[in-house]
Protein backbone atom coordinates (compact mmCIF):
# COMPACT_ATOMS: atom_id res chain seq x y z
CA UNK A 1 0.00 0.00 0.00
CA UNK A 2 2.86 2.66 0.75
CA UNK A 3 4.51 1.37 -2.33
CA UNK A 4 1.08 2.30 -3.87
CA UNK A 5 0.85 5.76 -2.53
CA UNK A 6 4.53 6.55 -3.24
CA UNK A 7 3.75 6.07 -6.84
CA UNK A 8 0.90 8.29 -6.45
CA UNK A 9 3.21 10.95 -5.54
CA UNK A 10 5.80 10.74 -7.90
CA UNK A 11 3.44 10.70 -10.47
CA UNK A 12 1.37 14.15 -9.15
CA UNK A 13 4.92 15.58 -8.88
CA UNK A 14 6.17 14.61 -12.31
CA UNK A 15 2.99 16.10 -13.87
CA UNK A 16 2.68 19.04 -11.79
CA UNK A 17 6.47 19.92 -13.09
CA UNK A 18 5.45 19.01 -16.92
CA UNK A 19 2.49 21.93 -16.06
CA UNK A 20 4.92 24.62 -14.50
CA UNK A 21 7.58 24.14 -17.16
CA UNK A 22 4.40 24.24 -20.02
CA UNK A 23 2.80 27.60 -18.23
CA UNK A 24 6.57 29.25 -18.00
CA UNK A 25 7.77 28.93 -21.27
CA UNK A 26 7.42 31.73 -23.63
CA UNK A 27 7.46 31.83 -27.38
CA UNK A 28 9.71 35.06 -28.72
CA UNK A 29 9.15 36.46 -32.08
CA UNK A 30 12.36 37.02 -33.90
CA UNK A 31 12.57 38.81 -37.58
CA UNK A 32 13.82 36.14 -40.02
CA UNK A 33 17.21 38.31 -40.51
CA UNK A 34 19.86 39.19 -38.62
CA UNK A 35 19.71 42.05 -36.86
CA UNK A 36 23.02 42.42 -35.29
CA UNK A 37 24.41 43.17 -32.79
CA UNK A 38 20.60 42.66 -31.28
CA UNK A 39 20.32 39.63 -32.87
CA UNK A 40 21.57 36.85 -35.48
CA UNK A 41 21.77 32.96 -36.33
CA UNK A 42 25.38 31.01 -36.68
CA UNK A 43 25.87 28.64 -39.49
CA UNK A 44 24.65 25.93 -36.63
CA UNK A 45 21.71 27.60 -36.26
CA UNK A 46 22.03 29.21 -32.80
CA UNK A 47 21.02 32.66 -32.46
CA UNK A 48 23.63 35.40 -30.51
CA UNK A 49 23.89 39.12 -29.72
CA UNK A 50 22.12 41.09 -27.27
CA UNK A 51 18.49 40.40 -26.87
CA UNK A 52 19.52 36.98 -26.80
CA UNK A 53 22.31 37.11 -23.57
CA UNK A 54 19.56 38.83 -22.02
CA UNK A 55 16.77 36.29 -22.70
CA UNK A 56 19.54 33.80 -21.13
CA UNK A 57 20.20 35.83 -17.64
CA UNK A 58 16.12 36.01 -17.33
CA UNK A 59 16.27 32.11 -17.73
CA UNK A 60 18.58 31.91 -14.93
CA UNK A 61 17.09 34.36 -12.76
CA UNK A 62 13.00 33.55 -13.19
CA UNK A 63 12.99 30.01 -14.68
CA UNK A 64 10.98 31.09 -17.29
CA UNK A 65 12.11 29.29 -20.41
CA UNK A 66 12.42 31.65 -23.88
CA UNK A 67 11.99 29.49 -27.38
CA UNK A 68 12.51 31.48 -31.10
CA UNK A 69 10.57 31.95 -33.47
CA UNK A 70 11.45 33.79 -36.88
CA UNK A 71 8.49 35.58 -38.99
CA UNK A 72 8.92 38.51 -41.07
CA UNK A 73 8.18 41.80 -39.15
CA UNK A 74 4.98 42.29 -40.60
CA UNK A 75 3.69 38.90 -39.98
CA UNK A 76 5.43 39.04 -36.19
CA UNK A 77 3.30 42.10 -35.33
CA UNK A 78 -0.16 40.28 -36.63
CA UNK A 79 1.12 36.79 -34.41
CA UNK A 80 1.36 38.91 -30.95
CA UNK A 81 -2.19 40.41 -31.48
CA UNK A 82 -3.23 37.10 -32.29
CA UNK A 83 -1.61 35.52 -29.34
CA UNK A 84 0.57 32.70 -31.31
CA UNK A 85 3.83 34.48 -30.42
CA UNK A 86 4.20 35.36 -26.03
CA UNK A 87 7.43 38.01 -26.21
CA UNK A 88 8.53 40.92 -28.96
CA UNK A 89 12.03 42.02 -27.92
CA UNK A 90 13.64 45.52 -27.96
CA UNK A 91 10.06 47.47 -28.31
CA UNK A 92 8.90 51.17 -27.23
CA UNK A 93 5.07 50.95 -26.51
CA UNK A 94 5.09 54.11 -28.94
CA UNK A 95 5.88 52.05 -32.06
CA UNK A 96 3.29 49.41 -31.32
CA UNK A 97 -0.08 51.91 -31.50
CA UNK A 98 -2.55 49.79 -33.16
CA UNK A 99 -5.51 49.05 -31.81
CA UNK A 100 -5.31 45.76 -31.36
CA UNK A 101 -1.53 46.22 -30.21
CA UNK A 102 -2.64 48.86 -27.62
CA UNK A 103 -5.34 46.18 -25.89
CA UNK A 104 -3.00 42.89 -26.23
CA UNK A 105 0.66 44.45 -24.81
CA UNK A 106 1.88 44.82 -21.56
CA UNK A 107 5.61 45.78 -21.30
CA UNK A 108 8.50 44.79 -18.86
CA UNK A 109 10.81 47.37 -17.63
CA UNK A 110 13.66 49.16 -19.88
CA UNK A 111 16.50 47.44 -20.36
CA UNK A 112 18.43 48.92 -22.74
CA UNK A 113 17.83 52.36 -24.86
CA UNK A 114 17.77 52.81 -28.47
CA UNK A 115 19.42 56.23 -30.16
CA UNK A 116 18.35 56.38 -34.28
CA UNK A 117 20.23 58.50 -37.03
CA UNK A 118 19.82 59.19 -40.29
CA UNK A 119 21.68 57.46 -42.58
CA UNK A 120 22.44 58.93 -45.49
CA UNK A 121 25.15 58.98 -48.21
CA UNK A 122 28.32 60.53 -47.41
CA UNK A 123 28.67 62.70 -50.82
CA UNK A 124 28.83 66.74 -50.46
CA UNK A 125 25.33 68.09 -50.49
CA UNK A 126 23.53 65.05 -49.00
CA UNK A 127 23.51 66.26 -45.39
CA UNK A 128 22.68 69.43 -43.69
CA UNK A 129 24.79 68.76 -40.77
CA UNK A 130 23.69 72.31 -39.46
CA UNK A 131 20.36 70.96 -39.44
CA UNK A 132 21.26 67.48 -38.70
CA UNK A 133 18.71 66.46 -41.82
CA UNK A 134 19.67 64.49 -44.86
CA UNK A 135 18.50 65.58 -48.36
CA UNK A 136 16.14 64.30 -50.60
CA UNK A 137 12.98 63.18 -50.31
CA UNK A 138 13.71 58.84 -51.20
CA UNK A 139 13.15 57.10 -48.06
CA UNK A 140 14.35 53.68 -47.69
CA UNK A 141 12.68 51.39 -45.02
CA UNK A 142 12.36 47.78 -43.77
CA UNK A 143 9.48 45.56 -44.88
CA UNK A 144 6.90 45.45 -41.63
CA UNK A 145 8.20 48.73 -39.87
CA UNK A 146 6.08 51.79 -39.34
CA UNK A 147 7.37 55.05 -41.24
CA UNK A 148 9.02 56.86 -38.92
CA UNK A 149 7.05 60.47 -38.17
CA UNK A 150 10.43 62.58 -38.83
CA UNK A 151 10.21 61.16 -42.23
CA UNK A 152 7.42 63.56 -43.09
CA UNK A 153 5.01 63.14 -46.50
CA UNK A 154 7.77 61.28 -48.63
CA UNK A 155 8.45 58.79 -51.30
CA UNK A 156 9.48 55.31 -49.41
CA UNK A 157 10.88 52.40 -50.64
CA UNK A 158 11.38 49.14 -48.56
CA UNK A 159 14.23 45.82 -48.05
CA UNK A 160 13.89 43.11 -45.98
CA UNK A 161 16.79 44.21 -43.22
CA UNK A 162 19.12 47.56 -42.31
CA UNK A 163 22.69 45.50 -43.97
CA UNK A 164 20.21 46.17 -47.49
CA UNK A 165 19.58 49.53 -46.65
CA UNK A 166 22.81 50.96 -46.42
CA UNK A 167 24.01 48.94 -49.67
CA UNK A 168 21.04 51.20 -50.96
CA UNK A 169 22.27 54.04 -49.61
CA UNK A 170 26.20 53.34 -50.93
CA UNK A 171 24.63 52.92 -54.62
CA UNK A 172 22.49 56.20 -54.21
CA UNK A 173 19.20 53.97 -54.84
CA UNK A 174 17.61 55.67 -51.81
CA UNK A 175 18.55 59.45 -50.58
CA UNK A 176 18.31 58.03 -46.75
CA UNK A 177 17.32 55.67 -44.28
CA UNK A 178 16.62 55.55 -39.82
CA UNK A 179 17.99 52.98 -37.91
CA UNK A 180 19.50 52.59 -34.42
CA UNK A 181 22.67 53.29 -34.32
CA UNK A 182 23.77 50.27 -32.45
CA UNK A 183 23.07 48.39 -35.82
CA UNK A 184 24.91 51.10 -37.77
CA UNK A 185 27.97 51.08 -35.91
CA UNK A 186 28.04 47.40 -35.96
CA UNK A 187 27.27 46.92 -39.94
CA UNK A 188 29.33 49.63 -40.90
CA UNK A 189 32.42 48.56 -39.36
CA UNK A 190 35.39 47.34 -41.40
CA UNK A 191 32.91 47.88 -44.49
CA UNK A 192 34.18 50.66 -47.50
CA UNK A 193 30.77 52.32 -47.51
CA UNK A 194 30.51 55.67 -48.32
CA UNK A 195 27.66 56.49 -45.79
CA UNK A 196 27.59 58.62 -43.16
CA UNK A 197 25.05 58.55 -39.91
CA UNK A 198 23.41 61.98 -38.32
CA UNK A 199 23.41 62.62 -34.42
CA UNK A 200 20.97 60.98 -32.62
CA UNK A 201 17.05 62.24 -33.95
CA UNK A 202 15.78 60.06 -31.31
CA UNK A 203 16.29 57.71 -28.12
CA UNK A 204 13.61 55.09 -26.81
CA UNK A 205 13.89 52.87 -24.01
CA UNK A 206 13.75 49.67 -25.06
CA UNK A 207 11.28 46.50 -23.68
CA UNK A 208 9.93 43.56 -23.67
CA UNK A 209 6.54 43.25 -25.03
CA UNK A 210 4.38 40.69 -23.74
CA UNK A 211 0.98 39.31 -25.09
CA UNK A 212 -1.25 40.05 -21.83
CA UNK A 213 -1.90 36.49 -21.65
CA UNK A 214 1.50 36.76 -19.90
CA UNK A 215 1.22 39.39 -17.58
CA UNK A 216 0.96 37.20 -14.57
CA UNK A 217 4.90 36.48 -15.07
CA UNK A 218 5.58 40.15 -15.74
CA UNK A 219 6.55 40.83 -12.14
CA UNK A 220 9.23 37.90 -12.35
CA UNK A 221 10.68 39.49 -15.53
CA UNK A 222 10.71 43.07 -14.05
CA UNK A 223 11.82 42.19 -10.99
CA UNK A 224 15.10 39.80 -12.48
CA UNK A 225 15.83 43.33 -15.32
CA UNK A 226 16.09 45.11 -11.58
CA UNK A 227 18.78 42.39 -10.28
CA UNK A 228 20.43 42.85 -13.66
CA UNK A 229 20.87 46.32 -13.68
CA UNK A 230 21.88 46.58 -9.55
CA UNK A 231 24.15 43.94 -9.61
CA UNK A 232 25.92 45.09 -13.02
CA UNK A 233 25.00 42.39 -14.84
CA UNK A 234 23.58 44.43 -17.99
CA UNK A 235 25.59 46.89 -17.64
CA UNK A 236 28.57 44.85 -18.26
CA UNK A 237 26.99 42.77 -20.75
CA UNK A 238 25.83 45.96 -22.92
CA UNK A 239 29.40 47.49 -23.09
CA UNK A 240 30.91 44.61 -23.93
CA UNK A 241 29.11 44.74 -27.10
CA UNK A 242 29.31 48.32 -27.29
CA UNK A 243 33.50 48.18 -27.12
CA UNK A 244 33.01 44.89 -29.35
CA UNK A 245 31.39 46.88 -32.16
CA UNK A 246 32.32 50.26 -32.49
CA UNK A 247 31.90 51.66 -35.89
CA UNK A 248 35.16 53.35 -37.16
Amino acid sequence: MNRFLLCIAVVCCVLSTCVNASADSLVVGLMNVDRPPYFWKDSAGEYHGIFIEVLHELEKDTEIHFTFKALPKARLRLYMVAGKLDVEMGIAPQWRREKGEVENSVYSVPFMLSEEVYVTSAAKGSFDAQKNVPSGDKFCGVIGFSKPAVSGNINRQDFLCEAQLLKMIDKKRCDYTIMPLDIYRYLAQGQLYHIAASQPISTHNMRLRLHKRNLELLPRLDAALVRMKEDGRLAALLDRYSKEHAGT
